[in-house]
């Protein structure tokens, strides 16, 4: 896994470019599950160029501030935001694309999105199963290099209700 620095420039730069193959891959999609696979990559992707984009202007606040008071401010924004894009790092789960699967394990229940009910768990599901790299129409390999290049991991799963052959 990628070991977190903080060269924040890097990092816009490498999603940025993810954010354009994303764009290019999504041209080739043939089927709906996949285009929303891809929306949503974009989406998070956005998000993290984003915050990179605000930590790099605070960097440059607080070496460039007329005051030390905005210096102060922009010190206390670079914290703040490098605090949750670290967090995208170490946080043990993945982030879903498609379907994410609830589960309160000390009620043994899963929360049914359809029925917004909490329902039963028991051996026969529900379960995630990964979505494989055709399906998602070249997705699959592109989540595999983001989280190469940056450790943030994404998963394109769907939620299975059936038993398994």
């Amino acid at each position: 896994m990628f070991m977190f620095n903080d060269d924040y420039l890097e990092l816009f730069t490498n999603l940025s470019g993810f954010k354009v193959l994303v764009l290019a891959n999504r041209l080739g999609c043939d089927n709906d599950l996949a285009r929303r696979a891809h929306d949503k990559l974009l989406a998070e992707l956005s998000k993290l160029i984003r915050m990179t984009r605000e930590l790099l202007a605070a960097q440059r606040i607080m070496v460039l501030g007329e005051t030390a008071e905005e210096r102060r401010n922009a010190a206390e924004d670079r914290f703040w935001i490098g605090e949750a894009l670290a967090e995208r790092w170490e946080r043990s789960e993945q982030v879903q694309l498609l379907d994410d699967l609830i589960i309160d394990y000390a009620t043994d229940e899963y929360y049914d999105e359809e029925s917004e009910r909490w329902r039963f768990l028991d051996a026969n599901g529900p379960w995630l199963d990964e979505m494989s790299d055709p399906e998602l129409c070249g997705l699959g390999q592109i989540l595999e290099d983001i989280t190469a290049e940056t450790g943030i991991r994404f998963a394109a799963c769907r939620i299975n209700y059936d038993l398994p052959d």
